[in-house]
């Protein structure tokens, strides 16, 4: 398969733990996990970082006068997930040492009544003075190894017709999406199976 020469053909993942590293399109190393219970904080960090457009774009939603306490509410909701059943994610952050910043996250969800579902969404945001870095793509294919984990084997993402950053990231990696666009949504569709694997 033919991807970008950035983030993804850097990546190398620890298979047991999904701890991997990569190196972005200028040079910046990037140290990846997966969320833990306690990594609240970390993602109102990230949400204080994100522009008004990608904050949009990662909820669906304006977001511009959320309540402080509802936001630490939905953080730890958020971050609560087992990387097993109903939820997991992926974090990613802006250098190898523990206290870097965290500048983007890979999630995917089931619905909490389906639980051994094969179907889940999955969202994806990345701090935007770190967009267009190849750190998508490099977060997509962990996000293959944590689909496979959680035995996973469909991806469904709605996202604004006009989000063509995202589009891009898709196209670079030739990947046969099925996808259907109605009143300004776009609803797509893809097989786990056809996203990009790390190296171990």
């Amino acid at each position: 398969m033919d991807t970008t020469p950035y983030g993804f053909k850097t990546l190398r993942v620890d298979p047991d733990s999904l701890d991997g590293t990569f190196t972005t399109r200028d040079g910046r190393p990037i140290r990846c996990r997966l969320i833990q219970p306690e990594d609240g904080p970390l993602l109102i960090g990230l949400f204080q970082h994100l522009s008004p457009e990608s904050r949009r774009r990662r909820f669906n939603l304006p977001l511009e006068h959320l309540d402080p306490s509802r936001l630490v509410l939905e953080a730890r909701h958020l971050a609560d997930v087992d990387n097993r059943t109903v939820g997991g994610a992926v974090l990613a952050f802006a250098g190898l040492e523990e206290s870097a910043e965290l500048i983007a996250v890979a999630r995917i969800g089931r619905y909490p009544a389906n639980p051994v579902s094969p179907e889940a969404e999955a969202a994806l945001v990345v701090r935007d003075d770190f967009q267009r870095q190849g750190i998508g793509t490099a977060l997509m294919a962990m996000l293959a190894l944590l689909a496979q984990r959680m035995n996973v084997e469909t991806l469904t993402a709605s996202i604004q017709a006009d989000n063509e950053a995202l589009f891009d990231l898709l196209r670079s990696l030739h990947l046969p999406l099925q996808r259907h666009t109605s009143h300004g949504e776009t609803t797509i569709s893809l097989q786990v199976s056809d996203l990009p694997k790390p190296q171990m």
